[in-house]
């Protein structure tokens, strides 16, 4: 059974003859009669009685012209999705919570107001799940730190980001001696920037009271304020929390490299949608890429 079969039978069903049916397809009535028998004959019944110059539709007929006449407006709809020059579809993103939380907003109503024909799913997850969801095929388009060399995806810087120390305002002696009376807050091991805290802390000797999973940024920021521990907090955080500045000193330091967040999508994967979606988000759209050191792929030695 054909769309076109089907297209056939509900013009017929309308307009009550083959002939005027044959002039509002722009088609002989030879064709429309053809396929209606091949129809009755894959349906097994009849459906239409032929009476002199008559065609009355059996209630066999008005049973299939119900279904039929669904899946006529419903693949008439469908075309239509793509015939003009607007972008449609389902996309799918995940984002880390720093690029949703300090990033996308502004510049998703944007995306919003200039494709408002996609349906656009947003997942906050850390890094490690991100990239697996995006190879798995239940994303597709991730924001996370990067750039990722894996030879299944490719990237594009979106948006800077760092990672500061904070440490209670205070605090006066940040050493490795004086930081080791303090907890240390910071996100479990899915996320990123718990690999890069863990080898700050390696590399210069750093060892905390307590290290303590929070994976609330307005909980660390209590914390730290009152005088309990310190964190390495990326940079858009800490200027969110600038009116409580009073409260905590942050400071770049030496070994907590930059954190920049990318696009992330599979190669394999070219569509328009997701072309656009990053066209729009990133409003410096002329942007060139730098050429940090790239870290690995989640199945390739990476985090």
């Amino acid at each position: 059974m054909k769309l076109s079969q089907l297209g056939f039978f509900c013009a017929v069903v309308e307009h009550g003859t083959i002939a005027a049916a044959a002039v509002q397809l722009n088609c002989v009535p030879s064709n429309i009669t053809t396929r209606l028998r091949e129809l009755e004959n894959q349906l097994g019944v009849v459906l239409f009685n032929r009476e002199k110059n008559r065609l009355l539709v059996t209630p066999e007929g008005r049973l299939v012209y119900r279904n039929a006449k669904l899946l006529v407006d419903l693949a008439a709809e469908t075309r239509s999705l793509f015939s003009t020059d607007s972008i449609n579809g389902v996309l799918r993103v995940g984002a880390l919570d720093v690029a949703l939380a300090n990033h996308l907003p502004q510049r998703l109503v944007r995306y919003r107001l200039e494709a408002p024909g996609v349906d656009l799913h947003i997942r906050p997850e850390h890094s490690l799940h991100l990239e697996r969801l995006l190879i798995d095929g239940e994303l597709d388009l991730i924001l996370t730190d990067g750039p990722i060399e894996h030879p299944l995806l490719e990237s594009r810087l979106a948006f800077r980001e760092r990672l500061l120390r904070v440490v209670p305002k205070a605090f006066s002696s940040p050493t490795p001696e004086g930081l080791a009376g303090l907890e240390l807050y910071v996100f479990g091991r899915t996320c990123h920037y718990r690999h890069q805290v863990d080898n700050w802390l390696e590399s210069n000797g750093i060892q905390p009271r307590a290290i303590l999973e929070i994976e609330s940024y307005p909980s660390i920021f209590a914390c730290i304020a009152e005088g309990l521990g310190f964190a390495c907090v990326p940079e858009s955080y800490v200027d969110r929390y600038a009116s409580q500045a009073d409260t905590f000193q942050a400071d770049h330091v030496p070994g907590l490299d930059s954190s920049d967040i990318y696009f992330v999508w599979r190669k394999s994967q070219q569509s328009p949608l997701i072309k656009n979606f990053i066209e729009i988000i990133d409003i410096q759209s002329n942007w060139s890429l730098p050429s940090p050191k790239s870290r690995a792929g989640a199945d390739h030695g990476g985090r």
